[in-house]
């Protein structure tokens, strides 16, 4: 068995002095990056729940109109495989281009709305 040759440069005295700034640079900024993570995090689980609903919405509309899979599949060119990922996995992320034409194969359009927030002004 063959095995990496390692290599060890000594490091200088300003790479040191270089990478214990960095480090103490990092350890400093720590916490707010730890905290923009979550913040980013919480948006991102608001925003897959709506996509959540947005798919439970159409997948409830397809049970009206009575129709399967297989015909969404025909009326899409989508995968029934793929449909039923998007139907019924937590972590499905279609595209807007796959929901919009879920949404035209029952007829309906898709809109998105921008709106204030609660509160704002």
């Amino acid at each position: 068995m063959r095995q990496a040759k390692r290599s060890e440069r000594v490091l200088t005295d300003a790479e040191r002095t270089r990478l214990r700034k960095l480090r103490s640079q990092v350890e400093a900024e720590k916490d707010e990056i730890i905290a923009e993570g979550r913040r980013h995090k919480a948006a991102h689980d608001v925003a897959a729940g709506q996509l959540r609903d947005v798919l439970q919405i159409l997948r409830a509309e397809r049970d009206r109109q009575g129709l399967s899979l297989a015909a969404i599949q025909e009326r899409t060119g989508i995968a029934r495989s793929a449909l039923s990922r998007l139907e019924t996995d937590p972590a499905a992320n279609p595209t807007l281009t796959s929901i919009m034409r879920y949404a035209d194969a029952l007829g309906k359009n898709l809109q998105i709305v921008l709106a204030d927030r609660a509160g704002s002004d």
